[in-house]
């Protein structure tokens, strides 16, 4: 083969390594981004491979691709995902990890069949020069088709692991990112001293130390390895607080509908009580009339009034259930100075222990926000409403004009009270968790909306449906 000819066939192959670079860079970045991909994806991958197979032809370094790649990734990522330029940074790092390791390994391997073929030539021979450079072509074909082995191997391994990752925080890219700026360091190190320029020659490594052919690829497994594994246990621990999360929101919902029931059951021993003394109040009220005791009897009528008021429901929605729930927190934020209005009315489509969870959460954290204002500016609206197979649960009230606002961007509802367990809102801030967990499982959702100094909550319920909470 003559030089020309390698040098052709060396083009066809690096060429052919930059396409599959960016096509295995494609597969990590759809794992990491499942679910968004779109016709503007679709357009922008196709762009992405052309313009480095592009480059390719240019005679510039690699790193001026690599840099250019990364440039506009990141100006996708602000453009099109503003919320995760951080899992945008894991992509790049781990592709360019695989890539540093994959050339390690297959560097060993192309040095090894090179050396092996090398041997075998007299260099005394016309046709040197020509099998040499067969040789080397054999070699860097061996190069580029085991990189490209390696490198495909390891980005599905890799993409399998980072599926279902939705929302990937600062600290979690920094964690799983430590392995790969490790590892592509030491590639980096290792791939520049392979072959060395001295004043004498060459200083060739594997020829000075023959055992790194193979130990070097080992470090470089070893390294993705330890990778995968860390990404392998971060997950297993996402799922793990995710159970511990929703065991800790289910604790806290059945906890409050207990204390719902015991209200419902005082509320209707004292209805008993009151029956049950009846006879006796008409048999005093007769004894105080007989005396002509009119005074009396009129204090004693207010007294009774007054009773019977506080046992008396402002809000008859249909079920019990609800009447306690609404009127108690009536009664709450009333005497606290806060304007409390309801338009419900229960009609049985969604089961009221599901309904009463979102009630108590929702105007839990209503009146919280209305305290926190000066007595009589507070207001709460309630509201019930029906469109076609949905029911329409909404909740308007006053507040400082304070929204906490989420690590991902979305809003928050107010909370005082913090949990040890990460991302768990408790007590009165718990709300937002539970509401969103009932509507999931009735293919719902939440909708919240603030304006000026009004928040306002829209839950959403199908009604007669119930599925899997996500």
């Amino acid at each position: 083969m003559s030089q020309p000819a390698f040098e052709i066939v060396n083009s066809i192959l690096d060429i052919w390594k930059i396409a599959v670079q960016a096509i295995m860079f494609l597969v990590l970045w759809t794992a990491a981004f499942r679910g968004k991909k779109g016709k503007r994806d679709g357009i922008a991958a196709v762009l992405f491979i052309l313009a480095n197979i592009g480059i390719g032809f240019l005679p510039c370094a690699a790193w001026v691709r690599y840099g250019v790649s990364a440039f506009a990734i990141m100006g996708f990522t602000g453009i099109c995902y503003k919320k995760q330029i951080g899992k945008a940074v894991f992509v790049m790092l781990a592709f360019y990890n695989l890539h540093c390791l994959g050339y390690l390994m297959a560097s060993s391997i192309y040095r090894k069949i090179v050396d092996e073929m090398l041997k075998s030539l007299d260099m005394m021979q016309d046709s040197y020069l020509q099998e040499m450079y067969h040789c080397m072509a054999v070699g860097m074909f061996c190069l580029v088709f085991s990189y490209s082995a390696l490198l495909v191997a390891m980005t599905i391994i890799l993409s399998r692991s980072i599926k279902g990752v939705d929302i990937m925080a600062w600290q979690d890219v920094c964690l799983l990112s430590v392995l790969n700026f490790v590892g592509s360091m030491i590639a980096g190190a290792v791939n520049g001293l392979l072959t060395v320029k001295i004043d004498t020659g060459f200083f060739m490594l594997f020829d000075e130390k023959p055992d790194l052919l193979w130990k070097i690829p080992m470090i470089a497994v070893f390294i993705f390895a330890g990778e995968a594994a860390l990404i392998y246990f971060w997950q297993k621990y996402r799922v793990l607080l995710a159970e511990r999360q929703k065991h800790f929101v289910e604790e806290q919902q059945v906890k409050a509908m207990k204390k719902r029931l015991e209200e419902a059951e005082n509320f209707y021993g004292s209805i008993r009580k009151v029956r049950h003394e009846m006879k006796n109040h008409m048999a005093n009220i007769k004894g105080l009339a007989g005396a002509g005791e009119y005074g009396e009897i009129e204090d004693y009528v207010r007294r009774m009034d007054e009773t019977m008021q506080e046992l008396e429901y402002k809000y008859v929605t249909g079920n019990a259930v609800t009447d306690v729930i609404i009127n108690d927190k009536c009664r709450r934020a009333e005497k606290v100075g806060i304007r409390f209005d309801a338009d419900f009315r229960y009609g049985g489509e969604i089961p009221v222990f599901d309904l009463g969870i979102i009630l108590n959460n929702l105007l839990d954290n209503a009146i919280e926000a209305c305290e926190k204002l000066e007595s009589g500016k507070g207001f709460i609206r309630l509201m019930l409403k029906r469109k076609k197979q949905f029911l329409l649960l909404e909740v308007e009230n006053s507040f400082d004009g304070t929204v906490p606002v989420q690590t991902d961007g979305g809003l928050a509802l107010p909370t005082t009270k913090q949990s040890t367990l990460p991302g768990i809102i408790t007590e009165h801030g718990i709300g937002l968790e539970n509401v969103r967990d009932v509507a999931e499982r009735y293919f719902g959702g939440v909708n919240i909306k603030v304006k000026g100094d009004v928040f306002h909550v829209t839950v959403m319920l199908q009604q007669g449906e119930v599925g899997e909470g996500k």
